[in-house]
């Protein structure tokens, strides 16, 4: 089994961004089916402050696809330099108590939804799980333009073809150079993907059809004229599939 997450969210639709993230299991992207939920819990605990008893909340809430939320509390350093935990801030209005940091975990959704600042940011963490036959594993590298402009949460460009080999992918990811002018900071993403499912979605046929011009204009992606062609949703939030954005 293979996992990746999706994390979407901001002050609002306007200025969200998404980032993506293949996860591993003792070094290995491969996750073995009764590990999957563990793997899962052990993220969601890396992404919040939490309760001794946190994690068997949620490996019972992926166990029976049920949800719950909590309160989180407020990670700070003392003079020591030790972090500590103190509970969160709260205000009631109309009989209703609302909270400075509180989540909420759907084991049917895999979702991990954050709100900070009395909901007024919010983040939500999509777990996506896939069994992939080992003869169609395949490993997408893209450079990542997380919200490059207003509307527009992910831009994700690739300048390589899916690759079939796990060293050569992760090679081409530690040297992969980034942009560093007119645009936002971008990241290295590094998902896999069932490659034969891959080739037939819009994203895949996109992607190739921009690799296709720029080897006819005789560019590489780093020429001074590269530029970032977005397509704004009708929406408030796009729709994330596995990893891969869709407008």
């Amino acid at each position: 089994m293979y996992i990746n997450t999706s994390t979407y969210g901001g002050v609002d639709w306007h200025d969200s961004r998404i980032i993506c993230e293949q996860l591993k299991y003792k070094g290995s992207y491969f996750i073995e089916e009764q590990m999957v939920f563990e793997v899962i819990a052990e993220d969601v605990l890396s992404r919040i402050p939490h309760e001794d008893n946190l994690k068997d909340k949620i490996l019972c809430a992926l166990t029976e696809k049920s949800c719950f939320q909590l309160v989180l509390k407020t990670e700070s350093t003392d003079a020591s330099g030790k972090t500590v935990c103190e509970e969160c801030g709260t205000y009631e209005m109309d009989g209703r108590t609302y909270y400075e940091r509180e989540a909420a975990f759907n084991g049917r959704e895999l979702t991990l939804t954050v709100d900070y600042l009395y909901g007024q940011i919010s983040h939500t963490t999509t777990y996506h799980v896939e069994d992939i036959p080992d003869d169609q594993i395949g490993y997408i590298v893209t450079e990542n333009f997380p919200a490059p402009v207003k509307g527009i949460p992910l831009v994700e460009r690739m300048y390589h073809d899916i690759f079939d080999q796990l060293d050569e992918a992760e090679n081409y990811a530690r040297n992969l150079k980034l942009h560093d002018f007119r645009y936002p900071h971008s990241v290295v993403a590094f998902l896999i993907c069932n490659k034969n499912e891959m080739f037939q979605t819009e994203w895949y046929q996109l992607q190739k059809k921009a690799m296709t011009l720029m080897e006819e204009k005789q560019q590489t992606y780093l020429c001074d004229s590269f530029s970032i062609f977005v397509t704004k949703g009708k929406g408030s939030a796009p729709d994330v599939k596995a990893g891969r954005t869709y407008y």
